[in-house]
């Protein structure tokens, strides 16, 4: 029998919960699943975190990456087109690469939302992030006005149908190809639908392979390996 890496208990927990979750589903995985793979006793594990919630709000912390990203985008250089063709790019492969169905993340977050305060005031920041891009393209005359708010959700939700599309097709080994197929998907749809020039879209997505922004959502998606 193989012995666990040692390694700072609580990024064990989290890797080994991440993993867990992606395999067996949130619903399905125990404490007592976890304690396992972590290689600790329930009582050591309760230690770390109190509930199977805490623990996906940690996960949480691990795989939703889109805002670290926007630290990245944000003061870079580039139009408010290119800037939220990278956002929803990256957000939507993000997504896809996460072990865990972001949808269930919601509803399980809606349903205790007082628990998950951190999740939705991150969630806020995001969605503020797109308005202020699409309000930043429609005051340079690049985007159509329309509803800045309603259309920063329908943006972001696109990109949150896309991801679970992407795990129901999408073999073990094909996993990384659909996410960046997803991205790529969603960023050209939605800003071809919002730029008053759509064919601007094509140039927009030659200008936006020059970052590797593939490679950051992998590196932030994920538990670690256990090489």
């Amino acid at each position: 029998m193989s012995t666990p890496r040692r390694r700072a208990p609580r990024a064990g927990i989290v890797d080994a919960a991440t993993k867990l979750f992606s395999e067996k589903g949130y619903a399905q995985t125990t404490m007592s699943d976890v304690a396992r793979a972590s290689g600790l006793q329930q009582s050591s594990l309760y230690y770390w975190f109190r509930s199977k919630e805490q623990l996906l709000q940690e996960t949480l912390a691990v795989n939703r990456a889109s805002l670290d990203f926007i630290a990245e985008v944000g003061p870079g250089s580039g139009s408010p087109a290119l800037k939220l063709y990278r956002l929803l790019r990256f957000d939507a492969m993000q997504l896809a690469l996460s072990p865990m169905d972001f949808n269930e993340i919601e509803r399980i977050a809606h349903q205790q939302r007082a628990d998950f305060h951190q999740f939705w005031r991150d969630y806020e920041r995001l969605t503020q992030w797109v308005v202020d891009l699409i309000g930043a393209g429609v005051g340079e005359g690049k985007f159509v006005d329309c509803d800045k708010a309603q259309t920063a959700e329908l943006l972001l939700s696109f990109g949150e149908g896309a991801q679970k599309r992407a795990r129901l097709t999408a073999e073990a080994g094909d996993r990384v190809a659909a996410a960046v197929r997803i991205g790529e998907q969603v960023a050209t749809l939605s800003l071809r639908g919002l730029l008053k020039r759509p064919g601007d879209v094509e140039r927009l997505r030659t200008q936006a392979a020059a970052f590797d922004d593939v490679a950051v959502a992998m590196r932030g998606a994920g538990p670690a390996d256990d090489d």
